[in-house]
């Protein structure tokens, strides 16, 4: 009688995805006859035109797809403040704040099966991507950026083992020492890039992993301390004394993203912060001089990095229903499920780039697994990275709220004046307490 029952329910489960599977293939197929203009920043821009071109091919649609270079957050705020022909587009969190706030985006929220997609996301990062209560984007990707990478083939070559292993910051900036003793000249690459998610981004990890926050999660008030023992203290003198001693490149601040990831592939350095998924780059053969080398510092008590993440937005621009009924559809193909009932595009992601997802069913499927096993150095690592990503933490009080990008690129440009003017501490600390306080006076926050 039990096996009849499970019998029937299975059959019945079966008919029911079936149903599913044909309600949501024909809702995928674009209706309205009008364009839907598609854009984001420059990574694998081919897969993305792919992409593309099977949901138009394959669903009748009329997507234009486009890359955009240069200061993104600038430049897409900018079409959006004009209303240009904008209808879905790359964001990180910090932006979709401030892009919703101005009344430029709609939230994923306006779905039909908004209640399925938030059901996939774990929560931590339904939290993150949610914003007055509402989940604004979906999942394009989920990292750590600021992950501790480790060139093993250097280090081991200076008689180290994992045992050496730093636990924390503290412990990595002695470390450089040891390292620069033994005749590393320039043991550390750290991530004070000059992209608009570097050195300002470097900072906020650097304290939050050393158990500080910049500001408040909820009220956005300022947090830094200027004792000697708080994070941000301890932050800047750290960034002082390698900066003064010659212990990183002072080219590093002039880095594209793309030059800070040949510079660590070329095996110069010992150390580096730089994206989880960019294990898999380094231990390429055709792409880096440590592959086979390229591994990471463990969670040992202390968070490496920061949860670096970007959804997919739909803007609120003027359309007809129907329009926007073809915007619905192809973000949610793109985003989440394609017509076949599959998150396509984030399982494709997974397996070209290692690109984390947001959906429990990307990432706890054997393919995921399988993949991080062939990316990675050791079969230790699996574990490591798996643990490092669990402690990520957010940066919550200077992301999730409307000055994000305002006081980003205000800050990126004082921590390269810091280092450059070797400037004083308790007056940089304060100053970024007082522009927090500044920005909230403005968008009257207090």
């Amino acid at each position: 009688m039990k096996s009849t029952r499970l019998t029937t329910a299975l059959v019945a489960s079966v008919a029911l995805s079936a149903l599913m599977s044909t309600a949501i293939a024909e809702d995928m197929m674009a209706a309205s006859g009008e364009t839907v203009f598609f854009r984001g920043w420059q990574y694998k821009t081919d897969i993305v035109q792919d992409n593309v071109d099977q949901y138009n091919s394959g669903q009748k649609g009329k997507v234009d797809y486009a890359t955009v270079t240069g200061d993104y957050p600038a430049i897409m705020e900018q079409n959006l403040m004009a209303g240009a022909e904008l209808d879905v587009l790359y964001a990180n969190p910090s932006q979709a704040g401030r892009y919703y706030d101005g009344g430029w985006i709609m939230p994923a929220e306006e779905l039909p099966n908004i209640d399925a997609i938030k059901a996939d996301m774990y929560p931590n990062i339904l939290e993150a991507w949610s914003y007055k209560g509402k989940l604004l984007g979906l999942s394009y990707f989920v990292s750590t950026r600021g992950v501790m990478h480790v060139n093993l083939k250097k280090y081991e070559e200076h008689g180290m083992s994992d045992a050496d292993f730093p636990k924390n910051w503290d412990e990595l900036y002695d470390h450089l020492y040891v390292l620069k003793e033994k005749g590393v000249d320039q043991p550390f690459l750290p991530h004070w890039i000059n992209e608009w998610y570097g050195i300002s981004w470097a900072f906020l990890f650097e304290v939050m992993n050393r158990g500080g926050e910049v500001a408040d999660a909820e009220a956005h008030t300022p947090l830094l301390t200027t004792d000697e023992d708080g994070a941000a203290y301890k932050t800047l003198a750290a960034w002082k004394r390698i900066w003064n001693d010659g212990l990183v490149p002072e080219e590093v601040l002039t880095y594209n993203e793309s030059s800070y990831i040949d510079a660590y592939a070329s095996g110069r350095y010992v150390y580096s912060p730089q994206q989880l998924y960019d294990l898999e780059t380094f231990n390429r053969e055709d792409r880096s001089q440590i592959a086979g080398y390229a591994s990471l510092l463990p969670y040992q008590g202390q968070s490496w990095g920061l949860l670096d993440s970007a959804v997919y937005l739909m803007t609120s621009r003027e359309r007809s229903d129907a329009h926007t009924d073809d915007v619905k559809r192809f973000a949610n193909w793109y985003g989440y499920q394609n017509h076949d009932g599959n998150v396509f595009v984030g399982n494709r992601w997974m397996q070209e780039s290692m690109l984390f997802s947001g959906y429990k069913s990307v990432m706890e499927s054997e393919a995921a697994a399988e993949r991080m096993r062939n990316a990675l150095a050791r079969e230790q690592d699996i574990e490591a990275v798996l643990g490092v990503y669990a402690a990520t933490p957010y940066p919550k009080g200077v992301w999730n709220v409307i000055w994000a990008e305002e006081f980003n690129s205000w800050l990126k440009e004082t921590l390269q004046n810091y280092l450059l003017d070797d400037g004083d501490i308790v007056e940089t600390i304060e100053e970024i307490n007082e522009k927090i306080t500044d920005l909230n006076d403005k968008y009257d926050l207090g």
